[in-house]
């Protein structure tokens, strides 16, 4: 009896974690929302010597941006996080997140106001590449704290 209840929470957490994933069409999505993000700020400000057109950049990568991370809420078992759940893995990563993602948008938009505003466009691939390498270790946490049933 005891055997088959184990075995039916192992299931159970097994399904849950399943569930908890960032696929590769995401992961460029992700880093698609990111990179915009830092870049449109630069892009806004500096249109005119960089010479593209007028358009609302800041205003669209925000909103692209939301949209993007309530997904990564809900693909990444964040929600359960939210609703009390506080997963040790995921505690262990904040440090660690707050500074690639703090570190990127410090890094990009301080090149930018330093006046350099193609070397801060150059940084961005990789800046937001490294957030998605991010935040895919933070979605492996909390799918390895699911499974572990932490």
């Amino acid at each position: 009896m005891v055997e088959r209840a184990l075995a039916e929470v192992r299931r159970q957490r097994e399904a849950m974690a399943a569930r908890i994933g960032l696929p590769v069409w995401f992961r460029l999505v992700l880093w698609v929302a990111w990179g915009g993000l830092l870049a449109a700020p630069v892009v806004a400000t500096e249109r005119e010597r960089l010479g593209v057109a007028a358009f609302p950049y800041v205003p669209v990568a925000v909103v692209v941006s939301m949209v993007v991370l309530v997904m990564y809420r809900r693909r990444s078992g964040m929600w359960t996080a939210v609703r009390g759940r506080d997963y040790p893995g995921l505690r262990a990563l904040v440090p660690s997140t707050a500074l690639v993602f703090g570190g990127s948008a410090c890094v990009v938009w301080g090149l930018a106001l330093a006046g350099l505003p193609y070397l801060a466009l150059s940084c961005v691939p990789l800046l937001a590449g490294l957030s998605v390498v991010q935040a895919w270790r933070v979605n492996a946490a909390v799918r390895l704290d699911v499974l572990e049933g932490r």
